[in-house]
């Protein structure tokens, strides 16, 4: 029995301090993009702005600080918007780009906000021997460090839930319109 618990135990540990890895583009910023066939292929690229509109008029609904801009000659829209996360905000931009029949969603520029310290979201969350040295043995106490590592991968945990949410949402409606 205690050989299981150790192992157990062991298993939670370096879950625990295993770091998160969000998604990338080719310049290794944070970036969540999908590219979307809708069901009516011949949908003018106009028309699927339109429904995009109405979604992210509902989807934004409660979010009075979400700002968003059409682009009518190159059927983009941007929306500038931001995720609660516990006790921090995560700010991002929503780009939508539309074709006739399909569009392409990408998420970027997550940035996340706390007591008046905003930070970029970084590609990987950091490890607990990562903030040791960043630290630069200033905290000595690594249980503290631990934690704060554990906190910041559930964080990212929190972030590609909501940025994956957000692009399955507009999918959803998207493509549901068109059946």
């Amino acid at each position: 029995m205690m050989k299981y618990l150790l192992i157990l135990s062991l298993l939670v540990s370096v879950h625990a301090l295993a770091q998160l890895r969000l998604p990338t583009n080719e310049t290794g910023q944070v970036q969540y993009q999908e590219i979307v066939r809708v069901p009516n292929a011949k949908l003018p690229a106009r028309q699927l702005m339109g429904q995009l509109h109405d979604w992210a008029e509902f989807y934004y609904e409660s979010e009075p600080t979400a700002e968003q801009q059409y682009d009518p000659e190159h059927n983009i829209q941007f929306i500038k918007a931001s995720y609660a996360i516990d006790d921090q905000i995560v700010r991002y931009t929503l780009t939508v780009e539309a074709k006739f029949g399909r569009y392409r969603a990408t998420i970027t520029d997550l940035i996340a906000e706390s007591k008046g310290i905003s930070v970029p979201v970084r590609t990987t969350s950091s490890t607990a021997s990562e903030l040791e040295r960043a630290a630069d043995g200033k905290i000595t106490n690594r249980k503290l460090i631990e934690q704060a590592a554990q906190q910041q991968a559930d964080l990212y945990r929190q972030i590609d839930k909501s940025c994956r949410d957000t692009l399955a949402s507009l999918k959803q409606f998207l493509t549901t319109l068109q059946k």
